[in-house]
């Protein structure tokens, strides 16, 4: 342990160091604020898992069919701290986007990197649109590398004998809070573990610190994992029902692959691909050998389980950091000229190429003819189509389907409205009438779909109901009366969100009799 020190790079000051990565995260935060609200302007609304996590926030629990808690958290306290409005339910996802940037700066520095690599690296992370576009709205995704990232630096820092070993205190909060945030973190956690044992840095683990910080992730996980025990494991039914079924696009390794350079952006391969040598090879990156393990690990198990492509993502901030402290090894002859240049290009990259397409901030329209080129709607992780790429096409209809329900139930006799209820096919359609709903004086709608299977039929009895189908014959087993109440339209919405309205009456089995047939985990 006495002889790591030695192999430390001269760092630059923590102080000017922070205020940089401050002033990164604070720019990021500004980009997602103005574009949401303008998108709004434009006419880009919630976003389906934006609704969904929304009521699941209403229905604060340990852990959910499709998620553990922190998201539903999440939404909930944006939406009491900041009203219910796309833009500020979204807000603690704007500030993780921050400082996921921020957080990068700082590997960058923990690396060996001077100022100008730090800038370029954040500036990267900034351009690369997986990150640019998940944190951009509500969602786990945009602070799952913000516990990555937080708690690998931790362990960087303790590889290196820079922090003392009761950091890993910190590292188990970080972690813990990871896990109960998505659960792929403990895939994370397992390839760091393994990229570890694989390297000289093994010897941090043996020590009672680090024994208590497992323990302390362990105590912030188990909450969950007691809600999926009690429900006998609900998201292992549900991830292992999606791994079988045809919803999902799986790529072959190559393919897989591309796709990463993909969704990071082309023009910052050279970085990533750079940092990954430089710590499998470099002597000077030495004490951190084990996270070119850990990403190869971790890129392994995801290709073996046909993960979607951008759940590598979060592991690429630290990769982004290397490159940077590589690539300013590799000129620094030339006093980190080619660095700041690199660092400008991606900056306009990302004002030109990647804001516009992964942000709210063209209309749709519009945003259809500047990308129509590219071809970026022919990339896709899920079977479904639209018009948009599915991150935006999932924002728009919500309103106009409310509307057409609230259109149709207040024509039903009041005595037969009293009892009617709406049932939803999935997540996106119940939770719109229940966040949007209320407005128009309509009932909590129901569904078997996810999470709602839990949360039931609400006493309703079936003998009315108003849903949302494609064809009338699906129902004529079941019910007595189907009446067709016409279609649901609206521009750029998703092409499996083209419905007709229907009127079904007096089901000849009760939903209490029948609830378990509803169960659809998808």
């Amino acid at each position: 342990m006495s002889q790591a020190p030695s192999l430390l790079p001269a760092r630059t000051p923590l102080r000017p160091a922070l205020l940089l990565a401050a002033l990164f995260a604070a720019f990021t935060f500004f980009i997602h604020f103005a574009s949401s609200l303008w998108g709004t302007h434009l006419g880009y609304g919630y976003f389906r898992d934006e609704l969904y996590f929304l009521v699941c926030g209403h229905h604060l629990a340990w852990g959910y069919v499709d998620q553990p808690p922190l998201v539903a958290l999440q939404g909930r306290l944006a939406e009491a701290l900041f009203g219910l409005s796309p833009t500020g339910i979204r807000i603690f996802s704007f500030a993780a986007g921050g400082v996921t940037v921020a957080l990068t700066g700082l590997l960058a520095r923990q690396l060996g990197g001077s100022r100008p690599a730090q800038i370029l690296a954040m500036s990267a992370v900034l351009a690369a649109p997986v990150f640019l576009g998940t944190a951009n709205f509500l969602s786990m995704n945009s602070f799952e590398p913000c516990f990555w990232m937080g708690s690998l630096l931790v362990v960087l820092r303790l590889a290196d004998c820079s922090a003392r070993p009761r950091a890993w205190l910190l590292f188990g909060l970080l972690a813990g809070l990871g896990i109960e945030n998505k659960h792929s973190t403990v895939f994370f956690l397992v390839a760091l573990l393994v990229g570890l044992l694989c390297s000289p840095q093994r010897r941090i683990l043996w020590s009672r610190y680090c024994a208590a910080g497992v323990a302390l992730l362990i105590l912030l996980a188990l909450p969950n994992l007691l809600w999926q025990w009690v429900h006998n494991f609900p998201t292992y039914e549900f991830l292992s029902g999606v791994a079988h079924s045809d919803k999902n696009i799986k790529l072959p390794p190559l393919v897989f692959l591309f796709e990463q350079v993909k969704i990071l952006l082309f023009s910052t391969a050279p970085l990533w691909l750079g940092g990954l040598v430089w710590l499998a090879f470099s002597r000077s990156a030495r004490p951190w050998r084990f996270v070119a393990l850990t990403y190869l690990t971790f890129l392994a198990m995801m290709m073996a389980m046909h993960g979607k492509d951008y759940y590598v993502s979060p592991i690429y901030p630290v990769l982004f950091a290397a490159g940077a402290v590589a690539f300013s090894e590799l000129t620094r002859t030339r006093r980190d000229q080619p660095v700041l240049i690199y660092a400008a290009v991606l900056a306009c990259t990302c004002v030109f190429a990647t804001g516009p397409i992964v942000l709210t901030i063209l209309p749709p329209e519009v945003y259809a003819a500047y990308t129509a080129p590219l071809g970026l709607n022919s990339a896709r992780s899920e079977k479904f189509t639209s018009p948009l790429p599915q991150i935006l096409s999932d924002r728009f209809g919500w309103p106009q389907m409310v509307e057409g329900f609230a259109a149709r139930y207040n024509t039903i006799p009041p005595d037969v409205r009293s009892q009617t209820a709406i049932f939803c096919g999935n997540y996106g359609e119940a939770s719109a009438v229940n966040i949007l709903g209320p407005a128009y004086g309509l009932p909590t709608a129901i569904s078997g779909h996810q999470n709602y299977f839990y949360w039931g039929w609400n006493n309703y009895s079936a003998d009315s109901v108003l849903t949302l189908g494609n064809d009338a014959a699906d129902y004529k087993d079941n019910y007595a009366e189907v009446t067709d109440l016409g279609p649901f339209n609206a521009p750029w919405i998703m092409d499996h969100e083209h419905h007709h309205y229907f009127w079904l009456r007096h089901r000849k089995r009760p939903y209490a009799q029948d609830w378990p047939q509803f169960k659809y985990w998808y």
